[in-house]
């Protein structure tokens, strides 16, 4: 039995490969840790991660909130995450060219065809406390 940071790795590192915008948004993304329910990565922004303003996009934000609650699920050894029948993000601040991302994913409940997750999106702020950027639900079809 592979433990719950294996699992994220293999969904990740086999649907990386077949996912055009998740290999351009998240091809640098380090997942650092996982246990059952909660995955945690990091990610520095880069000039594909911005808006026009120069800010950090709102749909790399979705994005990140559709891939994290993904791996949450993973993390209790599934070997598919589902498919999307809700998503929601509120953005409560923005992030930079530079800024490094730590990104938390929980599944919240994983049922026998729904999964419900929820993902913080973070930056350190200049007082080196966490930031958060964006937070999201995110609702999943999956198969048993």
């Amino acid at each position: 039995m592979s433990t719950p940071l294996e699992s994220v790795l293999n969904v990740w590192n086999r649907s990386r490969p077949n996912s055009p915008i998740y290999q351009f948004l998240l091809g640098d993304v380090e997942v650092y840790d996982a246990r059952t329910g909660v995955v945690r990565a990091r990610l520095n922004v880069s000039e594909r991660h911005l808006n026009s303003k120069s800010s950090l996009h709102g749909s790399f934000s979705a994005t990140v909130v559709d891939w994290a609650g993904g791996l949450a699920i993973a993390s209790h050894g599934l070997d598919s995450t589902g498919v999307s029948t809700d998503i929601h993000v509120s953005y409560l601040s923005g992030a930079k060219l530079g800024d490094q991302l730590e990104i938390e994913g929980r599944a919240d409940k994983v049922g026998k065809s729904l999964a419900f997750t929820t993902v913080t999106i973070s930056k350190r702020g200049e007082d080196g406390q966490l930031v958060v950027v964006a937070q999201g639900s995110h609702t999943k079809y999956i198969r048993r």
